[in-house]
């Protein structure tokens, strides 16, 4: 009996370690790419993004210009290029921390779709840009995997899971935390929205703005779990004429009345 209550507590006690490490693990990836606190101080931030998917039957790309408040996670970009809407017009799309909204040439849609595709890159382009400081937030679940050698460097994997309250779905993301600059090199991902089980591989580099290291130069391709890639093209993001701390008028971020 008292065996068998050592070796329960023990178990519960390694599982909570192991926790805390990743924690900690996670906690010196921020500081490695210029810290929490450092980046949420810059309160908004701007830049010019653009996504191409492999070329194929149905090629997307996305070109425009991003914007965001990091209090309340408000999200704004004007796009010159949005294949994914089917419309060759000026598209908007806006978020402000509770709704999603997009204009079409200044005119509000009412349609179903292109509002749940506005919502969807709102939010996915936000978390994506504040991402590795978000991975210890409230609700978030971190677990350690088996560490990996990938191309001659040595890694920490850390698998992240949600709450079923945080976010609209529940993706899982595996980072990839290099031992020797504890910076995330590269990550797996899941795109539940959209149906995509399996995951992708993200690779990056990064670029330096005011003390903020950003994974600029993005690349990702399909993938299995232990970070094998199994496809044959890659889809490209570039984030480009990165600043921070821009004067933004929160209204921005509101549906436009009309």
């Amino acid at each position: 009996m008292r065996k068998t209550l050592f070796t329960s507590t023990l178990i519960a006690f390694t599982t909570l370690a192991s926790a805390q490490t990743a924690q900690e693990v996670l906690a010196r990836a921020m500081e490695a790419i210029g810290g929490k606190e450092n980046f949420y101080s810059k309160k908004t931030v701007t830049y010019d993004y653009e996504y191409r998917a492999p070329k194929g039957e149905n090629p997307l790309t996305l070109v425009g210009r991003e914007t965001y408040m990091f209090n309340g996670e408000r999200s704004y970009a004007s796009y010159t290029t949005h294949s994914l809407s089917g419309s060759n017009g000026k598209i908007v799309e806006g978020y402000n921390g509770v709704d999603a909204w997009v204009t079409f040439d200044g005119k509000v849609s009412d349609d179903e779709q292109a509002n749940g595709v506005a919502r969807f890159l709102r939010k996915t382009n936000y978390y994506w840009f504040a991402m590795f400081y978000k991975l210890l937030d409230p609700g978030v679940n971190q677990e350690f995997l088996s560490d990996q050698k990938v191309n001659g460097q040595d890694y920490k994997r850390i698998k992240i899971t949600f709450g079923e309250n945080v976010g609209d779905v529940q993706d899982t993301y595996v980072v990839y935390v290099n031992k020797r600059t504890q910076l995330i090199d590269q990550f797996l991902f899941n795109i539940l929205g959209f149906g995509v089980t399996d995951p992708y591989l993200m690779t990056f580099d990064y670029t330096t703005v005011e003390g903020i290291k950003i994974p600029n130069k993005r690349r990702y391709i399909e993938a299995d779990w232990e970070g094998n890639v199994k496809g044959k093209a890659y889809y490209i993001t570039n984030w480009t004429n990165i600043e921070f701390g821009i004067d933004v008028d929160k209204a921005m971020f509101e549906k436009p009345v009309q």
